[in-house]
């Protein structure tokens, strides 16, 4: 499918939260893309392919490219915009299954609404990230090999984790540590446990990083200089 990039206008925001509310059966409707009613061109009509991606690292770095001409300051909170994209991907976003019957998440990670759940759009939090940080944050947005026959489908745990907290996901210095202590140096991937709730975890990095703050630059810190500060909890397990 080709398409031209377009942002939802109000109606075409309540006809897609429609569509999700009731079960998203069959396919999207057509006219949801494309009518004026519910979707107005962005400037320059550019044309956008149904590209099937690998993962959301890959998927975040065709975003970042089909969107390099825009603001992004004013793209990152423009949920019309987010929200037809989540629609035009969402056969990878939300695939039918075997059984024809897709496995719907909550209604926010499609339907861009409001800075609290932003960290969890599908579609946005990809392009954010790799708009942010670059390569740096792969680590973030794909899976171990054995997961996801969709991998465009959801986010992990490490990654909740860490975008729940805005200070954390927008400093180079401490995506450069999380990298370091729940990724993978020889594959980039995850490391099994990156996900863990207790010492040395996702959770306890952002809390700690929190209080870190109150004495040092740690947003200006080199990555090194970060891991030497960081309690013991953060010693051998993870390193």
């Amino acid at each position: 499918m080709h398409n031209v990039l377009s942002r939802f206008t109000e109606d075409g925001l309540q006809e897609f939260g429609k569509w999700l509310q009731a079960g998203a059966p069959g396919a999207l409707p057509a006219e949801l893309l494309s009518d004026s009613s519910f979707a107005e061109r962005l400037p320059g009509d550019r044309e956008i392919a149904q590209t099937q991606f690998a993962d959301r690292y890959e998927f975040g770095v065709g975003l970042v490219a089909l969107l390099s001409d825009l603001d992004a300051q004013i793209v990152s909170f423009d949920r019309g915009l987010w929200s037809w994209l989540a629609a035009f991907y969402f056969e990878q976003l939300c695939p039918i299954g075997p059984d024809g019957k897709r496995n719907l998440r909550k209604e926010y990670v499609y339907l861009l609404t409001d800075a609290r759940t932003n960290y969890r759009h599908l579609v946005r939090t990809p392009w954010f990230l790799v708009k942010t940080h670059g390569e740096r944050c792969r680590f973030l947005l794909i899976g171990r090999k054995e997961e996801l026959a969709a991998p465009l489908s959801r986010q992990s745990y490490l990654l909740d984790q860490l975008a729940a907290r805005q200070f954390v996901i927008t400093s180079p210095s401490l995506i450069g540590a999380a990298a370091r202590l729940y990724s993978d140096a020889r594959t980039g991937q995850p490391t099994r446990g990156a996900g863990a709730k207790g010492s040395g975890s996702p959770r306890r990095l952002a809390l700690i990083a929190n209080q870190l703050s109150l004495t040092y630059d740690i947003h200006g810190m080199p990555v090194d200089q970060l891991m030497k500060i960081l309690p013991e909890e953060f010693g051998a397990r993870w390193r």
